[in-house]
């Protein structure tokens, strides 16, 4: 959420942060647009404020978690 790019542009980002594991450009490349601000304030328009801080908890919890386990899968 801190840096919020383009989602076709995200892959470009996550090569140049060289500094950073696999895992953690994994796991930039999966939540960075999975939990955008956009899709957000969409969700935020059409449902309450309970059902989309709930939905994007979640969406974030499950992204960051799929991504460290593939991450620790992959070698």
């Amino acid at each position: 959420m801190v840096l919020c790019v383009c989602s076709k542009a995200d892959a470009f980002v996550a090569a140049s942060l060289s500094g950073f594991s696999p895992t953690a450009r994994l796991a930039f490349m999966v939540v960075g647009p999975m939990v955008d601000m956009e899709p957000i304030a969409l969700q935020a328009g059409t449902f309450n404020r309970a059902f989309t801080v709930r939905f994007s908890s979640v969406t974030w919890v499950v992204a960051l978690v799929s991504s460290v386990l593939v991450g620790w899968w992959l070698p």
